[in-house]
């Protein structure tokens, strides 16, 4: 086979033109490294060296434009690469070679990573621990940095906004879904309890008396005065309110 002509392509690459008609579009790296511009002849095996090699770079640039949009882990790449049908062993040299070359680093990786989702996220510690391992790393490799972040700072965040926002909640309801909450984002249950232990909650009075007084409407003309105490104090005891205040309430208020 001879090499015809070069064509400039997009990037860094060229297309290759024979003169059997056979086109290809090769990295200027691979040029350069078989020295294509003056050896422009060629058998079926350095044709074949030539393409395989040109398809393991092709993997490792499109590695490289993807860790680009974003920081990558080497897991990542892994599936990356399978996904564009990369054989196993041409995706270990190019994970190597990402590593070697600073595309890949493990610790700047696990520490943006984490300052990421501690800044920007409402994502606990033990969540992000979890996903760190779903991302193929192992837990002695980032517990250090998780543990010197201050969670109690983010659940007493967390914590303040839910009391603003549900107001509307009895103490004992409210609490139940602040710890919740918190722990399906992440956060250690006996972390929650100490923050919530130290705050201080609206009197439930006022708001079971609207809570009374709306149920009671409801259903006075429905039931009898026995019935309609029941249905009365189980809906409350429903909402949170416990039922020695439910009892002690003086309603007439």
């Amino acid at each position: 086979m001879k090499i015809d002509r070069f064509k400039k392509d997009r990037g860094n690459t060229y297309k290759v033109y024979f003169e059997d008609s056979t086109v290809i579009t090769l990295y200027d790296d691979v040029i350069v490294k078989y020295n294509l511009l003056s050896n422009k002849n060629m058998d079926n095996n350095l044709f074949n060296e030539i393409t395989t090699y040109n398809d393991f770079l092709n993997g490792y640039y499109k590695s490289i434009k993807y860790i680009n949009k974003r920081l990558r882990s080497e897991l990542e790449i892994d599936k990356y690469l399978k996904k564009l049908e990369v054989n196993s062993k041409d995706i270990k040299k190019i994970i190597n070679l990402l590593y070697k070359d600073g595309y890949l680093n493990k610790e700047v990786y696990i520490k943006a990573y984490i300052n990421d989702k501690y800044n920007l996220s409402n994502d606990g510690l033990i969540k992000i621990e979890k996903d760190l391992v779903k991302l193929g790393y192992k837990r002695e490799d980032f517990i250090k940095d998780l543990n010197n972040l201050d969670w109690i700072i983010k659940i007493e965040k967390l914590v303040d906004k839910k009391i603003r926002v549900n107001h509307n909640l009895s103490n004992n309801m409210l609490k139940n879904k602040i710890i919740n909450d918190l722990i399906n984002l992440g956060y250690e249950k006996s972390d929650i309890i100490s923050v919530l232990e130290n705050k201080i909650f609206k009197n439930d009075k006022e708001l079971l008396i609207k809570e009374y007084n709306k149920i009671k409407k409801k259903y006075q003309n429905k039931y009898d005065k026995r019935e309609l105490e029941y249905k009365i104090n189980n809906y409350l005891f429903k909402k949170g309110f416990n039922i020695e205040d439910i009892r002690g309430i003086d309603y007439e208020e």
